[in-house]
């Protein structure tokens, strides 16, 4: 009898059997989620001068002590021009932000805070303490060191980081290729009218979105029929792939004919039940570096075993220093009690409530209620036995938000 293993132990046989891919070097403008290979230094110090913060005039602190005074303007400095003058007693330079602050001044007066006093002249009005509005060099970061972590998913504000320090093409690991495979002869493609005892194809599809939601690409591979040798056949196409993901034909009925295929292929399966519920007949094996998932065929299952264990081996693959799925903790708005004998997944909205953001759990008729489904904002862990009180924190996995 194939072992019931627990959700951690699934994470642990995933990111240990996955280990990161192939490595390639990527122009920033198509870096977006990849990981670095290496950590990303500083070229030099940010900022690499001292730096204005503010449109204004760079002066001494010590000539403003009893204002209003004037001052005379030596030189204006716009970004991108270096000064020339240096500022000495009773003189100040106009500066705009994110100029380099001359030599001799030791703070920047705020436009707003100084008044025109004739040609090359200017008043300010208040005092000022020496280091205001000025960034001075390598105060950000100096010069070698660690802008951007190794494993880091590189999210605009990473790539601008990288750009910032040189790095126009970095090392990362190649974003993995997906194939995604329906089965079954009650499955139709979305466009077709199904016969009394068909259904339309939503696990492709819903697979597909989810896959690109993360920013991968995935084949499609269309709907493998209840006929061992196509199944085969279909199988070993997506083979090919980085990461094969099928849905449905895993379990034990005689017209499941995933699971014997792929062990005739040469499929190595490292597990084939999860004790979660929905999704508990998921497997998970490899085939020399492709990895290899077969999902539940209810969609529900579907929809929550990619997100929590196709998602950790892709993430781990990509090199994420951190591939299990995001948790967070909520209070719970509603009281729930527990149902069955499995840990489990409850669809959940998380909404504003008195200023404070709640879980609340969705009714949910089973793992092919899919509809329930439609808004949620990701799921609540719930143990056998465990009954949660209103306000009580619990385990939820979010969603990864669209648009």
């Amino acid at each position: 009898m194939s072992k019931l293993i627990s959700i951690e132990e699934a994470w642990g046989i995933l990111v240990r059997e996955s280990g990161p891919g192939d490595r390639a070097r990527v122009h920033l403008a198509d870096a977006l989620g990849h990981t670095l290979v290496h950590e990303a230094r500083a070229d030099r110090d940010f900022p690499p001068f001292d730096q204005a913060r503010m449109d204004g005039f760079a002066l001494r602190a010590a000539d403003c002590v009893h204002p209003p005074v004037t001052l005379d303007v030596v030189e204006e400095i716009t970004a991108g021009r270096a000064p020339t003058r240096t500022v000495g007693p009773g003189q100040a330079t106009r500066i705009m932000t994110g100029a380099p602050v001359p030599a001799g001044a030791d703070a920047v007066m705020m436009i707003e805070q100084t008044s025109p006093a004739g040609e090359k002249k200017v008043e300010l009005r208040v005092a000022i303490e020496p280091e205001t509005h000025i960034a001075r060099r390598g105060s950000d970061v100096p010069a070698g060191g660690v802008v951007v972590e190794a494993g880091r998913p590189l999210s605009p504000a990473e790539i601008g980081v990288l750009a910032a320090v040189g790095q126009a093409e970095p090392e990362v690991y190649r974003k993995p290729r997906l194939a995604i495979l329906g089965s079954g002869d009650e499955l139709v493609e979305p466009g077709a009218q199904p016969a009394p005892s068909q259904i339309r194809n939503s696990n492709s599809y819903q697979l597909l979105a989810q896959a690109a939601a993360h920013g991968l690409h995935a084949e499609y591979l269309g709907i493998a029929p209840d006929d061992p040798q196509a199944t085969r056949r279909m199988l070993e196409q997506g083979l090919a792939a980085d990461v094969l993901i099928s849905t449905g034909g895993v379990s034990v009925g005689d017209k499941d004919h995933v699971g014997s295929a792929l062990k005739d292929l040469g499929v190595e399966m490292l597990f084939t039940k999860i004790d979660i519920k929905p999704g508990k007949p998921t497997v998970f094996g490899r085939r020399g570096r492709t990895l290899v998932f077969g999902l539940p065929g209810n969609p529900v299952s579907a929809l929550v075993c990619f997100h929590l264990f196709a998602l950790t081996a892709l993430r781990t693959r990509m090199g994420y220093s951190d591939p299990l799925p995001r948790r967070i903790a909520l209070p719970l708005l509603d009281p729930h009690r527990a149902k069955g004998d499995r840990v489990t997944l409850w669809p959940a909205k998380f909404v504003l409530h008195q200023g404070q953001t709640f879980a609340r759990i969705v009714e949910w008729h089973g793992s092919g209620h899919l509809t329930a489904c439609v808004g949620i904002d990701g799921f609540v862990r719930q143990a056998p036995g465990q009954h949660f009180a209103q306000g009580q924190s619990v385990e939820c996995f979010p969603l990864p938000s669209v648009g």
